[in-house]
């Protein structure tokens, strides 16, 4: 066994460094830069994102951001939040189960606002049992995306694929078969 290894080895042995320097050679050159988005800027998909600093709550607080309905109505929010007992690159989302399983974090958006657009995300924090949460929290910073979709689907219409079969799903989204 160790004699046919010895053999392949030296038969194959100059490809390995080869490959990995077409390897790395290969992966260190860049493209062309792609088109800049709608406002100018290099592409992000105009997310817009809401920075918090420091927030007690104690079972609830209410935060503001200025959106239009508009891109409330057609946009995903996602909330991230830092709890001060974690490290400071340590994100939590929700919704979801907080810090040491202690409680669970909840939220809901409103429009609180007309002129200008003014919508409040009510964040709740609860028991996993579901009760409010009455012991304060402390976060470190806490973060809203507005994420715009690409695309609006009308979902009373017909799906445009067939979900329940998995191959019809690859076909529509031009994924190669795992």
């Amino acid at each position: 066994m160790k004699k046919q290894f010895t053999s392949t080895l030296r038969r194959y042995g100059a490809l390995v460094p080869m490959l990995f320097l077409l390897f790395v050679s290969a992966c260190s050159k860049k493209g062309d830069p792609g088109p800049k988005g709608d406002n100018g800027k290099d592409g992000n998909a105009n997310v817009m994102v809401f920075n918090f600093g420091p927030q007690t709550i104690t079972s609830a607080i209410n935060l503001t951001i200025d959106v239009s309905r508009g891109k409330m109505d057609s946009s995903m929010i996602l909330v991230f939040y830092n709890p001060e007992t974690e490290l400071e690159s340590a994100w939590y989302p929700m919704p979801g189960v907080g810090s040491g399983s202690l409680y669970e974090t909840r939220f809901l958006t409103y429009q609180s606002g007309t002129s200008p657009s003014r919508y409040t995300v009510a964040i709740r924090l609860m028991t996993l049992a579901g009760a409010a949460y009455a012991t304060q929290v402390k976060f470190r910073k806490l973060r809203i995306f507005v994420v715009p979709a690409n695309t609006m689907v009308n979902a009373r219409q017909a799906p445009l694929a067939d979900y329940s079969d998995y191959a019809a799903v690859l076909r529509y989204y031009g994924i190669a078969a795992l």
